[in-house]
């Protein structure tokens, strides 16, 4: 981060440079995944955060800027694997385990086992008012853009689930159609 004229830098520039560069690399993800499934419903859901994800981290870069400061970008061996799986060929349900750390019957999102990573934003008492409504309006729109994610995961888990059972259905039939071809088979033989 570059300094401009100011009489004393903001304590709380490295929260709006780590949101401004998780964002645009939040983005970049779930874009290239958006791109990648053959789900509509997921690719909708996918996209619909992603702008959201691109809109935070221009927002925060213009916050910084407006500060007198730029964004320091740094390396990410984690997220150059993640877009590297997001845009491999394995399942949604998988993608949403390793990245986003969803999986199964989600019961994560608004748990109170689970910390909230947001609570400690405010945390930094001399965030100015327009910082603070920009973290405000990011916060809720990020629980919301989770909430969204949690149930495309949720809905890929029935979905899932269904297809289980029908095979299932599936392979007892087969098993039933051989059983019984087998059996015919046998009366066959045995009237020659």
């Amino acid at each position: 981060m570059k300094k401009a004229t100011m009489s004393a830098k903001p304590t709380y520039l490295g929260l709006l440079n780590a949101i401004t560069v998780g964002e645009a690399r939040g983005y970049r993800l779930l874009s290239a995944w958006a791109g990648k499934t053959n789900n509509r419903g997921l690719a909708t859901v996918l996209n619909f955060v992603a702008i959201r994800e691109n809109e935070h981290a221009a927002v925060f870069e213009k916050r910084l800027c407006e500060l007198g400061y730029t964004v320091r970008k740094t390396a990410s061996e984690k997220f150059d694997a993640h877009l590297e799986y997001v845009n491999s060929d394995v399942s949604d349900s998988d993608k949403f385990a390793k990245v986003l750390g969803l999986e199964g019957e989600l019961a994560g999102r608004g748990d109170a086992s689970r910390p909230d990573p947001f609570a400690n934003l405010f945390a930094d008492e001399s965030i100015d008012p327009q910082t603070g409504a920009l973290l405000g309006r990011y916060i809720a729109e990020e629980r919301d853009s989770g909430r969204r994610l949690t149930d495309a995961c949720n809905k890929l888990q029935v979905v899932s689930d269904n297809n289980r059972d029908d095979e299932l259905l599936l392979q007892g039939i087969a098993e039933r159609l051989d059983r019984l071809t087998a059996t015919i088979e046998k009366f066959k033989a045995a009237r020659q």
